[in-house]
Order: structure tokens, then C-alpha cells, then sequence
């Protein structure tokens, strides 16, 4: 997800609806979405437990500016380049079998933890 960087501090209270919104632009169903945010309750932040994850980010805060041109963006713009960076692999060194799609991964991890048989 890509956020103006304003009213950092309101960022835990504000995440769950930006969730929501992103995965609803996403296709996710309802259900997962739901069960999603309230697994985010209350909203923690802390260190990673994996620091891959922050270096695909870096990797992505990086790309940015070859998508928008400085100064000239706006909300909308940063959802296209939102969905532009969805569609990059990552982990590209990886075998084929492994290189991760987000736009692919994402759902595919939200059915896998929400949406199995109880």
C-alpha cells in the first residue's frame, strides 16, 4: 500500500480502514477482509520478525519515483503505481517456483488462513 507520509502518528488507528479498502480494490471477499482486520486488533508496532519483508519494501520505496514524477502526484497516481508494484515479482533471484507475485500471494495467503475448514 501506498500512503502519503502525513499524519504518521494516526497510523495505528487509521491502518484497518486503509486495509480494508486495499483489499476490497484487491477482489478479496468480504469474509477475509473481515477476519483479517479483526486479527489486526489492536494494531502492535514492532520490530520485524523478517527482515526479508522490510527489503522487498525498501526494494518498493526505491521503484517509486520511476512511476511518478517528483512533486506531480496524487492519491490516484499512487494507486496505479500501488497496483504497478503489485504485479512485480519479488525474490526474483529464486527459482521460478518461487518467485512471489503480490497481486498472486496475497489472496492466495488470505484463503489459506481464513478460509479453511474448521
Amino acid at each position: 500500500m501506498l500512503l502519503p507520509a502525513r499524519d504518521v502518528r494516526s497510523l495505528p488507528t487509521r491502518l484497518p480502514a486503509i486495509v480494508r479498502d486495499r483489499l476490497q480494490r484487491a477482489g478479496i471477499d468480504g469474509p477475509m477482509i473481515d477476519a483479517e482486520i479483526r486479527a489486526m486488533s489492536p494494531v502492535v508496532i514492532a520490530p520485524t520478525t523478517d527482515r526479508s519483508v522490510v527489503g522487498i519494501m525498501v526494494d518498493f520505496a526505491m521503484a517509486v519515483p520511476y512511476h511518478l514524477e517528483a512533486g506531480q502526484w496524487t492519491e490516484a497516481t499512487l494507486r496505479r503505481v500501488e497496483e504497478r508494484l503489485a504485479k512485480t515479482p519479488c525474490q526474483a533471484g529464486r527459482p521460478d517456483d518461487r518467485v512471489i507475485f503480490p497481486d498472486r500471494k496475497a489472496p492466495a495467503v488470505l484463503q489459506a488462513k481464513w478460509m479453511r475448514p474448521h
